[in-house]
């Protein structure tokens, strides 16, 4: 995964409702998550547990709850989890 699907990722995560509706975040908070990850370095490494960029996702749950979706980084320095759960 590069950072721009690392972005996409994490502001899906931190934006929209798993359980209700297509999960699509808007652009500006894409363009938000990609400056979020500039700190990490260009081989950085993105972990997530799903595919999430169409109209019908797929994931394989980390979690017990009805929806789950993350984001893992790391890069020689520098490493981070943002992780959500949600319910319907």
């Amino acid at each position: 995964m590069d950072k721009d699907e690392a972005a996409y990722v994490l502001a899906l995560a931190g934006t929209v409702s798993l359980a209700y509706g297509p999960p699509s975040p808007r652009q500006g908070y894409v363009a938000e998550a990609k400056a979020a990850l500039e700190d990490l370095a260009e081989d950085a490494v993105f972990l997530c547990n799903g595919r999430w960029e169409n109209d019908s996702p797929s994931w394989n749950p980390m979690t017990s709850a009805t929806f789950d979706c993350g984001l893992i980084g790391f890069d020689r320095e520098n490493a981070f989890i943002f992780w959500v759960e949600e319910e319907d």
